[in-house]
């Protein structure tokens, strides 16, 4: 059983560090680290982060499972407006989708909660580093085709590494052109294809709203596989904005740790933070969520949002799968009550609720779940 990582608990001062922590994220202090000089902040704010992972652990024995949030920039940048209030989360040693559901669904829950409209999530897969090959060479290949229609200081791009910033353009001169272009899904191994498949089941089953868009597409030696935005507005905002980069990045966690195979997926957000106290969380109550199959997983994440406003720390094994293990840690967890999903009780929308003294149980349905646990805390 891979250990989950210890990180540094903190009270939490908003909504947004309350919201990580319920949801399992610890508190990871990192130095800011200088300005971002090229590419994208969210890409280089992984580079810092995966390097104090590696400190603050012994990658030499295990990688142990991760999830973590810092509440600033660790690279600043002089695009964020200094009222906004930057933040980012990372699921660190987890290579099932279940990483990208919960930073997604948590990252949306923070912009909920922070009064934020109209989010919608935007979202591409370009798959491993097989497939990003057999994409670029079909891509230069169409490009070549079409010559005559790209500028000629373009045609330089026409390589391995280059190529996917004409795709990824957006501008008229090449909006007509990309139309028709290959397109990243067409070239997706089996393994990536249900990867990204168990990714929007998980946006489905919490009904977030998303767009696959196929030029969505970041720097190959940062953010792979799965790349997604969210956008959204907030008060006296006319037109929604990007609030949130992130995706999957199992290549360059593996090689600023030195370490044939790891994965991460994180994101980096800036949004403008809406004044209030956090809920207040009782300590000498814990509750563990005890999930069981792919389709318990996927309850996993509509459970917690649904208790965020009981006020009770829940824990849980991100990505555990054996029964008798997740058992084990809400007996080391002294936990009070273990909230239990199967196969059956996620299809019937309900959650067993255990005391974990007396071994009596109640059978409650999600909606009802919140009302039910303030009764018994």
């Amino acid at each position: 059983m891979a250990k989950q990582s210890k990180a540094s608990p903190i009270k939490a001062k908003n909504n947004s560090e309350h919201t990580a922590q319920h949801y399992g994220f610890n508190y990871v202090e990192i130095k800011e680290a200088s300005k971002v000089t090229k590419g994208d902040r969210a890409e280089e704010e992984k580079v810092q982060v995966m390097k104090q992972f590696g400190k603050s652990n012994d990658l030499k024995r295990e990688i142990p499972r991760s999830m973590n949030f810092y509440n600033k920039a660790v690279v600043a940048s002089d695009k964020t407006p200094k009222s906004y209030t930057s933040f980012g989360l990372d699921v660190i040693g987890v290579d099932t989708a279940l990483a990208e559901g919960m930073v997604i669904q948590t990252a949306m829950s923070i912009l909920k909660s922070e009064g934020y409209k109209n989010l919608r999530v935007n979202i591409n897969v370009i798959g491993d580093k097989d497939s990003v090959k057999k994409f670029e060479k079909e891509l230069i290949a169409y490009y070549k085709q079409n010559l005559a229609t790209i500028d000629k200081t373009d045609q330089k791009k026409l390589v391995a590494g280059s190529v996917l910033e004409m795709y990824s353009d957006s501008s008229d001169a090449y909006k007509e052109l990309n139309e028709n272009a290959p397109r990243p899904m067409f070239f997706l191994s089996e393994e990536s294809q249900k990867h990204f498949k168990q990714v929007l089941e998980y946006l489905e089953e919490c009904n977030i709203e998303y767009h696959i868009q196929d030029n969505l597409i970041g720097n190959k030696n940062y953010f792979s596989k799965v790349i997604f935005t969210i956008s959204g507005r907030t008060t006296g905002q006319k037109e929604d904005t990007i609030l949130a980069r992130g995706g999957r990045y199992d290549e360059l966690a593996g090689e600023i740790t030195r370490k044939r195979k790891i994965s991460a997926v994180g994101l980096s957000m800036d949004f403008k933070s809406k004044p209030g106290k956090p809920i207040d969380v009782r300590p000498d109550i814990v509750i563990h969520l005890i999930k069981i199959g792919f389709s318990a997983k996927l309850k996993s994440l509509e459970v917690l949002e649904a208790l965020k406003q009981v006020g009770v720390p829940i824990k849980h094994s991100i990505d555990e799968t054996k029964l008798s293990h997740q058992i084990e840690l809400a007996i080391n967890d002294k936990a009070q009550y273990s909230l239990i999903i199967g196969q059956r009780e996620a299809n019937m929308g309900k959650v067993l609720v255990r005391n974990m003294d007396t071994s009596a149980q109640d059978e409650v349905k999600i909606e009802d779940l919140a009302k039910y646990m303030k009764k018994l805390v």
